[in-house]
């Protein structure tokens, strides 16, 4: 995560932060090395996910990973019994639109997300149905 943090595409988070959320991770690895996560928050009240820190290594773009890993996100999420996952990025528009997101408003975040959006960020918002 951390070149994407340093270029400022990615948020940063503590190992704590990481660590208390080790459930919400998928993790593809080559070779005993992790290539590419991203963690699914789940809003259970709403039954709705939030893709987060969705990265992959450099080195293993253009290799389908990332469509492997939005996969894998999606299949968990669905399995979860999710009516939507949403996330939120001020990169990945066209990488969303290929697995059927579209441009969503804040409102139609979880309530509780709503109230912890970055105005300042100002992040677009891509919401898929499940």
């Amino acid at each position: 995560m951390k070149p994407f943090v340093d270029e400022g595409r990615l948020l940063p988070r503590s190992f704590e932060t990481i660590n208390n959320s080790i459930d919400d991770f998928i993790v593809i690895e080559n070779e005993n090395e992790v290539i590419a996560c991203a963690g699914l928050k789940v809003y259970q009240h709403e039954k709705v996910g939030e893709i987060y820190a969705l990265v992959v290594n450099k080195a293993f773009h253009n290799t389908d990973t990332s469509s492997k890993l939005m996969h894998l996100l999606i299949d968990k999420a669905s399995g979860m019994g999710l009516s939507s996952i949403f996330a939120l990025s001020k990169y990945g528009g066209r990488f969303f639109f290929r697995f059927d997101f579209n441009e969503a408003k804040l409102s139609s975040l979880p309530e509780s997300r709503q109230k912890s959006y970055d105005y300042e960020r100002s992040s677009m918002i891509y919401l898929r149905k499940l």
